[in-house]
């Protein structure tokens, strides 16, 4: 047969195979949307245009933050859920900090704590000791890791691992009264006990120019403020004293505590009340106060034109802070750390401090806001310095899952002994030492 009475049946083989091909090219979307997702998951498109759902994912988290500084979290939060939205994040606030930690160590020990829990710094260990914690140390790596405050890191470090990352610190610094350290001879804080007795001795006794009759007051110790107690004696104690475990108050802190006691008046004025504190120190009434960066930042010019602060070292830096860490229940863990990243970049933290005026947590950060405020005091560079030391030893508690307990018995007694006029020392004593003879 010849080849030109098969060519008609090869020109329909072809035109039907175009047909079929024609068919099946418009069943299927070849419009596929390569843009880059935040998510990383490219979207799914079958026959008939109908997206598929990407599998979404809740995230619980909770927090204790004043009322400000959670409404910037939960703004965040809304951004981070329209970049990431196949996340949905429930976040909720426990205002009142009391008794948190026992609440979340409650929820964990039942496997209804939260995704991502927001601890004071002090609470991270006791909780992984207790096998509540998962590690973050596939989220601390690289540059994140090396961005970091050393002295902020080492009290979340436990067993080879970290256990939260750092979001918040405010940390107590001591600060003196310029005319009263005249009147004692003195231009610079004493660094000896025996120069600071002497310079106590010279204030009690000497008349007040600015407010004749007026008392003065050796030390501001707030009935809520625990930590006063922790940075003074490792102050005056030269860093010797140990107290930060709470096993015992060491002989010669009592001993300097109870000469202290007799020597003279000691206020307590919570360190939020600014303006009572700026009327003493003002009208030279306070020779001494230790209180949170925040705070005493929060004193008017004239009050801080008067205050020596020192910048050599800070005591238990950690201490007012709070990091986050992701629950041992988590099913979530990498949506989890996902949403750490995001609240604790280098962008949130600076927007923290300029709608805040939130201390940075990461080093990287302080020459920029230099050049922002166009001044070394907000923050404060010396921070980075004094935060990045190494210093003998460490100030971080040692990984003892009983240490909150500890904390709560003794914050509770010095509450009870706050505000007396000559035996707080003592009622103080009394009662956190039936408190150790049980343990």
């Amino acid at each position: 047969m010849s080849p030109r009475k098969y060519a008609p049946l090869i020109i329909g083989a072809l035109l039907l195979t175009a047909l079929l091909l024609l068919y099946f090219s418009r069943s299927v979307s070849w419009n596929w949307n390569r843009v880059n997702h935040s998510d990383g998951v490219a979207p799914i498109e079958p026959a008939g245009g109908q997206r598929i759902a990407q599998l979404s994912t809740d995230l619980y988290v909770n927090v204790s933050l004043p009322s400000a500084d959670y409404a910037r979290l939960v703004e965040r939060t809304e951004r981070f859920m329209l970049e990431y939205p196949h996340i949905r994040v429930d976040i909720s606030n426990e205002r009142n900090n009391t008794g948190r930690y026992e609440h979340l160590l409650t929820m964990s020990n039942q496997g209804t704590a939260p995704d991502v829990m927001l601890v004071d710094n002090g609470g991270i260990i006791p909780l992984a000791v207790k096998g509540l914690l998962k590690p973050v140390d596939s989220l601390m790596t690289g540059e994140v890791l090396t961005d970091q405050l050393p002295r902020l890191m080492e009290t979340l470090k436990w067993n080879g691992y970290l256990w939260a990352v750092p979001y918040r610190i405010n940390p107590y610094v001591v600060a003196w009264n310029k005319e009263l350290l005249a009147e004692g001879g003195l231009s610079e804080p004493p660094e000896q006990w025996d120069t600071y007795q002497a310079l106590v001795e010279q204030v009690v006794s000497a008349p007040n120019p600015s407010e004749p009759g007026q008392e003065r007051y050796l030390m501001n110790f707030s009935p809520d403020e625990f930590e006063q107690l922790l940075v003074w004696s490792t102050r005056m104690s030269g860093g010797k004293e140990r107290l930060i475990n709470l096993h015992a108050l060491p002989e010669q802190l009592l001993n300097r505590l109870t000469w202290m006691q007799s020597a003279g008046n000691v206020s307590s004025i919570p360190s939020h009340r600014a303006s009572d504190l700026n009327e003493l120190i003002e009208k030279q009434r306070l020779l001494m106060l230790i209180m949170p960066w925040e705070e005493l930042n929060g004193l008017s010019q004239s009050a801080r034109n008067k205050l020596i602060v020192e910048q050599r070292d800070i005591q238990y830096p950690w201490l007012n802070g709070a990091s986050f860490a992701i629950s041992t229940n988590s099913p979530s863990e990498s949506e989890a750390m996902l949403w750490i990243q995001e609240m604790t970049s280098p962008y949130s933290s600076l927007k923290d401090f300029e709608e805040g005026g939130k201390l940075p947590v990461r080093p990287s950060l302080y020459d920029q806001m230099r050049l922002i405020t166009k001044s070394g005091e907000t923050p404060p560079y010396w921070w980075l310095e004094a935060l990045s030391t190494k210093v003998q030893g460490t100030d971080s508690v040692q990984p003892d899952p009983d240490w909150p307990k500890r904390w709560s018995n003794w914050s509770t007694a010095w509450k009870a002994a706050g505000g007396r006029d000559t035996d707080w020392i003592d009622v103080f004593v009394q009662m956190i030492t039936p408190a150790e003879s049980e343990e």
